[in-house]
């Protein structure tokens, strides 16, 4: 249960600061083409990767009461890189377009 608690604290972590690495590089190269197409190829690989660990979470929450608290803060920590993200691609679209 420890490995699931630090594989989603761990996906949550490297998804934001990946995400924030590629926005500082679209922002640094003058709104480069080739890095928006790898954002948002980022944001799809992304969203789909920490939905399956969330679920995962989510599954283990429900069957095992002992790292209930534990886990549910993870699904937080997690949870937080969407506004984030959201924001992300709001600073794309209105500099791009």
């Amino acid at each position: 249960m420890k490995n699931l608690i630090y594989l989603g604290k761990v996906t949550a972590v490297l998804s934001f600061i990946i995400g924030t690495t590629i926005l500082s590089l679209f922002l640094y190269f003058d709104h480069s083409n080739l890095i928006e197409d790898i954002g948002f190829q980022y944001v799809l690989i992304a969203t789909s990767f920490n939905l399956m660990v969330f679920i995962i979470n989510l599954i283990a929450i429900i069957a095992n009461n002992k790292h209930r608290v534990e886990l549910l803060k993870t699904c937080g920590i997690m949870l937080l890189n969407i506004p984030i993200a959201c924001y992300y691609i709001f600073i794309v679209i209105t500099i791009k377009y």
